[in-house]
C-alpha cells in the first residue's frame, strides 16, 4: 500500500469517528427538541430518565455511523469510538460530581458497551 493510500485511509478513518460524534450530537439535540415539544418539565427523575434514553440512543447511532463509514476494520472503529466515548463520559461524570443521582451517572457509564455493541450489530448486520 502506498503512502498516499495509507494517508487517505487514515483521513477517512478520522472522518468516520468525527461523523460518529456528529451523530451523537444530532441525536441528543433531537431528544432535547422533542422534550421541549412534549413540554417535559426541566428537572427531576423523569426528565433525567428521558435524557439518559437519548444518550443511549445517540451512542447507538454514533457507533452505527462509525462502523458504517469506516474505510477498513469496522470493529476497530467501534472500539475507538467506545474508548473516546468512555473518556468523555468519565470526564462528564467526574465533572458532574454529586449534582446528578448515582443511577444517572452509572447509566452513562454502564450502558456504553451495550450502546456500541448494538450500533455495531446493526451496522454489520446479523450475518457477521
Amino acid at each position: 500500500m502506498t503512502l498516499r493510500r495509507r494517508a487517505w485511509t487514515a483521513f477517512r478513518s478520522l472522518l468516520a469517528v468525527l461523523l460518529a460524534f456528529a451523530a451523537v450530537f444530532a441525536v441528543n439535540l433531537l431528544g432535547s427538541w422533542l422534550a421541549a415539544w412534549l413540554v417535559l418539565p426541566a428537572g427531576g427523575s423523569p426528565r433525567l430518565a428521558w435524557d439518559l434514553l437519548w444518550v443511549v440512543l445517540s451512542g447507538i447511532a454514533g457507533a452505527w455511523v462509525a462502523v458504517r463509514s469506516a474505510p477498513c476494520t469496522p470493529r476497530g472503529h467501534a472500539l475507538a469510538f467506545l474508548l473516546l466515548m468512555l473518556a468523555m463520559d468519565t470526564a462528564a461524570v467526574v465533572r458532574m460530581g454529586a449534582d446528578f443521582p448515582l443511577w444517572f451517572s452509572a447509566g452513562l457509564l454502564l450502558t456504553l458497551p451495550l450502546q456500541v455493541w448494538l450500533g455495531m450489530r446493526l451496522a454489520l448486520g446479523r450475518s457477521r
